[in-house]
């Protein structure tokens, strides 16, 4: 296990990594360009089995074949990436030769990119080595990440993966993508519960990466995610909705983007870490998750981060200029709440079982180890939390 001390030393001696950004609307149509330009000529197409029956990227395929390069497509049909699936996926692209990895998906998709093209140029170690913060010595394979929900793993420098019934960290500034295809198009050709579930997931790492204590000596990452928040607040909704055109869409896109970018040195927070083990265990997405027990984590931190949430609510506007700084905190979290009932994220886990509960949050605090939290927490004080959000008792009461 990763400790938060080792997590620091990282971040402050890791490389910036700079990502070709393809930002527009129509941007994955020009990409096939792209990588014939660069000199590309056998790609390996990553994607998800429903994603692949949409056939959202047949034409990219075919201008690639009609200019005289291959397209290899492997579909991944699991929640998460696993062991197995990292490694037949690349016997599979080592087989054909490919030059280029191309992700085209969600965190999970974009994810398996990551490890398969970090493993085919690290072929000294096993997965099992490269678990952890910073084993993974050498650069990838050129790795382009097309995301579909708004998830943030397309820049973040992390990649999960499960093995044996437990979810690892792959942390290494080689894992960030080499380039991001961002375009507003596949979105609106997806499910949007997809794109609001995503959409909160990654406002949850933003928010829990803005109260980090360690945010201060990153003046930078703190930068990014003052210019992320607002735009979830104002285009989430609208963007849900269909309330609005392209460009709100392309926002919508951009702030996973940054909070992805503030990730790679903040790392992610105790809500992310249960999300994840109850999101495994109930085949339920993580930000549906997220969206009941980020409340309850902040009024739990609250003494802690009440400064924080205060400076996030007044630069998105939550709250009124004359607030107390615990008003303004407390308008944060209810602002957040407000903003997940109005996508229409559920209110309660009522399918929590109180049998699951000392698992699963036994994993998540182990797994919380790497993060350096506001506030540590002790196993009956998480179960504790997770009783209460299990029908939507979120009061900090009994704290």
């Amino acid at each position: 296990m990763a400790s938060t001390k080792e997590l620091a030393r990282y971040a402050k001696k890791m490389n910036d990594r700079r990502q070709i950004i393809l930002a527009d609307e129509g941007a994955f149509s020009k990409l096939a360009g792209h990588l014939l330009e660069n000199g590309y000529r056998r790609v390996f197409l990553i994607c998800g089995k429903q994603t692949q029956k949409l056939k959202l990227f047949d034409s990219f395929v075919e201008e690639l074949q009609s200019n005289g390069a291959r397209c290899f497509v492997w579909a991944h049909s699991g929640q998460m990436a696993t062991h197995a699936a990292i490694e037949s996926c690349a016997y599979q692209c080592q087989q054909y030769n490919c030059e280029v990895i191309v992700s085209f998906g969600g965190g999970s998709v974009i994810d398996l990119g990551k490890m398969v093209a970090a493993w085919l140029k690290n072929t000294d170690r096993s997965l099992y080595q490269m678990r952890g913060i910073g084993r993974i010595k050498n650069p990838g394979l050129p790795h382009y990440a097309v995301s579909t929900t708004c998830s943030g793993a397309e820049s973040s420098a992390c990649a999960f993966v499960l093995a044996d019934h437990q979810i690892f960290m792959y942390f290494s500034e080689h894992l960030i993508p080499t380039a991001v295809v961002l375009d507003p198009n596949l979105v609106l050709r997806l499910p949007m519960e997809n794109m609001a579930s995503a959409s909160v997931l990654a406002l949850t790492h933003a928010i829990e990466a803005f109260v980090n204590p360690l945010a201060g000596e990153f003046p930078a990452e703190r930068a990014n995610l003052l210019i992320a928040l607002p735009i979830f607040f104002t285009y989430m909704e609208k963007s849900y909705k269909h309330g609005s055109g392209n460009d709100a869409y392309l926002q919508m896109m951009m702030a996973p983007y940054y909070s992805g970018v503030a990730s790679r040195r903040l790392g992610y927070g105790m809500t992310h870490s249960l999300a994840t083990y109850i999101s495994y265990k109930y085949k339920v997405s993580a930000g549906r998750t997220c969206a009941i027990l980020l409340p309850a984590i902040l009024e739990y931190e609250f003494n802690e981060v009440k400064a924080d949430l205060a400076l996030l609510a007044r630069t998105a506007h939550i709250c009124s200029a004359r607030a107390t700084e615990e008003e303004a905190a407390r308008a944060f979290i209810n602002g957040f709440r407000s903003i997940c009932r109005r996508v229409d994220m559920p209110e309660d886990l009522s399918f929590l079982k109180s049998e699951d509960m000392n698992e699963i949050t036994r994993l998540a605090l182990f797994d919380a180890e790497t993060w350096d939290l506001p506030k540590r927490m002790t196993q009956k004080t998480a179960v504790s939390i997770l009783k209460k959000v299990r029908y939507g008792e979120q009061s900090a009461n009994g704290f």
